[in-house]
């Protein structure tokens, strides 16, 4: 139980406190003391470092600087700006801004990072003016990331666990492409939470928690961003001073250039950084064939770009710490030897998802979790006579779950930034309905065990 104690601790510090570097700090330190006792100092920082050398932090925070300095130039040079008063034209309502962006969230389908940052930085401002609140904003944006890539078999979900499969020698017809589009229709949660996104647009299901109340603010007050949710401090207004422009001002195709170059070397390379820095290429290209901007102020700019990720940054290098700590007080085998006695064959995917689910949760480590999960799960599935692919898609399910949901995680992270909303705050926004689908999809995958032989 001792293992669970640094988790434990971040997340009632993150409920408190509402302050995610203050939590993770203080639950690093817990860890970290529990691990080395007085020498908790020199345990702190050698997993600080191991978690900087793992390469997925790394990975992380300059993939977020070039996101920065990306919609930093993109604003400034008031591309974004253009595009969304001609978007304006067509999103000229509240309900079609958000089918809008739930569309576009749909056609950016190869990667959730790239949907994530594209949606954002195309439909914020066209959003806002229509008095949609940014919870509200953020959670249409990161419904529509990860659900929809996994869904869609040619994204790099559905590459990364189709190759999962393949080891785990679940094929069908020879292969874990093949046992992954026969197990998509029992992909539960992101047709739930999709569902629900929809049903929300559309005025037929009915906004809950944070995004409810934040919602009656903006229709009151204007305020789509409070000061307590704004990721630099300053309240936001939903802001029409500019819909009044000529045409001749707003001229998306730099805009749509920008986006199209930033899709197209993602699906060639397969790379989102390499094409990230395509994107800043060309937009810089643009800025100074236009003299819109001197080289110097596109360089003061894309420092900006990057400031203004810092705070983002720093939590994901200590979210990553967290991981490292609990590696090593074994949180992960503790929590499997609990639950192993539990197992029964019917039920066993629809745990396997809730268990895995609950874990992604709170602890993190999507793609890595099922790394970590599916050598377990599919031996068990398999002594326990049930088919492996319904729990292995049931891990697919809780991954998703998880990056629409943990607070530290890559996903949310890259989607509060974008959106330039806390963490917390984005989490918050998706809780109560990715909740709604975590339950139903307990349900669908019971069910499913006692169909699918």
């Amino acid at each position: 139980f001792i293992s669970l104690i640094p988790t434990i601790v971040m997340f009632v510090f993150v409920f408190w406190t509402k302050r995610m570097l203050l939590s993770f700090t203080i639950a690093t330190l817990v860890g970290s003391v529990l691990i080395g006792g007085f020498t908790f100092p020199t345990v702190w920082l050698d997993k600080l470092q191991t978690a900087w050398a793992a390469g997925t932090c790394g990975y992380l925070v300059v993939m977020l600087s070039l996101f920065g300095i990306l919609i930093k130039l993109l604003d400034v040079s008031g591309y974004s700006l253009e595009f969304a008063n001609w978007m304006g034209k067509y999103a000229n309502t509240r309900r079609k801004a958000m089918l809008i962006t739930f569309a576009m969230g749909w056609l950016i389908f190869v990667d959730d990072y790239l949907n994530n940052m594209a949606v954002s930085t195309a439909m914020k401002n066209i959003c806002d003016k229509h008095k949609i609140p940014r919870t509200l904003f953020g959670f249409l944006v990161n419904c529509t990331a990860a659900p929809v890539c996994v869904l869609i078999p040619v994204s790099t979900w559905a590459a990364f666990y189709s190759g999962l499969f393949e080891e785990m020698n679940v094929r069908v017809n020879g292969t874990g492409l093949g046992a992954y589009i026969a197990g998509m229709p029992f992909l539960f949660y992101p047709v739930i939470l999709l569902l629900i996104c929809f049903l929300i647009i559309i005025g037929v299901f009915p906004l809950l928690g944070i995004t409810k109340k934040d919602n009656e603010l903006a229709m009151q007050t204007g305020i789509v961003c409070s000061k307590e949710e704004s990721l630099d401090g300053k309240e936001l207004h939903a802001d029409s001073s500019n819909s009044g422009e000529t045409q001749t001002k707003n001229n998306p195709l730099k805009f749509l250039v920008t986006m199209i170059t930033i899709v197209t070397i993602t699906i060639v390379t397969k790379n989102v950084m390499v094409a990230c820095m395509g994107a800043i290429v060309v937009v810089v290209g643009i800025i100074v064939f236009e003299k819109k901007l001197k080289l110097t102020e596109v360089f003061s700019h894309s420092f900006e770009g990057i400031a203004s990720m810092l705070t983002v940054d720093a939590t994901i290098a200590l979210a990553l710490t967290l991981v490292e700590i609990n590696k090593t007080t074994g949180m992960t085998d503790y929590v499997i030897t609990v639950l192993t006695p539990l197992l029964n064959g019917s039920i066993f995917a629809a745990i396997v998802f809730a268990f895995c689910g609950a874990y992604v949760f709170f602890a993190g480590g999507f793609w890595d979790g099922s790394m970590i999960f599916a050598p377990i799960v599919v031996p068990i599935a398999v002594a326990l006579g049930v088919n492996p692919l319904l729990s292995c898609m049931a891990l697919v399910c809780a991954a998703t779950l998880g990056s629409t949901t943990f607070v530290a995680g890559d996903a949310v992270m890259i989607t509060s930034g974008a959106v330039e909303i806390k963490p917390y705050y984005q989490m918050l926004g998706t809780f109560p309905y990715a909740l709604i689908g975590y339950i139903l999809t307990i349900i669908g995958f019971t069910i499913a065990g006692f169909i699918v032989k």
